[in-house]
């Protein structure tokens, strides 16, 4: 990781004022698996001389559904096996409200955008 932190941060001084080079994208990619944040801050390059790139891990597929409740880790489950809203109510006897009460709670917990990006952290 470190490697790859160091060549795309050479990259980035090399270019500074330009684009994000492409070697530099492709020395983060290594490091940038599904589910990871990884930001550039090209203006930290005034104060600390180089571009500052922060690293967040994707969470570990064990722990994702760890923080919703179990109802909610049922619901997170039928989303991943691809069921849409209303068949997820059918199959547990919901309304189709309380599902998406229940998809919006997930999205917010897991810090994820969409129902596609829960299937895709999910298969991580």
């Amino acid at each position: 990781m470190v490697a790859a932190l160091s060549a795309a941060v050479g990259a980035l001084c090399d270019d500074a004022p330009r684009p994000i080079p492409a070697r530099a994208v492709a020395a983060l990619a290594g490091i940038a698996a599904p589910g990871a944040d990884v930001r550039i801050d090209m203006a930290a390059s005034a104060a600390i001389g180089a571009p500052l790139i922060t690293v967040t891990a994707a969470p570990d597929r064990a722990d994702l559904f760890a923080v919703l409740t179990a109802r909610q880790r049922e619901v997170a489950g039928l989303i991943v096996a691809g069921h849409p809203n209303k068949e997820i109510a059918a199959r547990l006897g919901i309304s189709l409200a309380t599902v998406k009460d229940h998809v919006h709670a997930i999205l917010q917990k897991l810090g994820l955008p969409s129902r596609a990006a829960v299937i895709a952290a999910a298969k991580v």
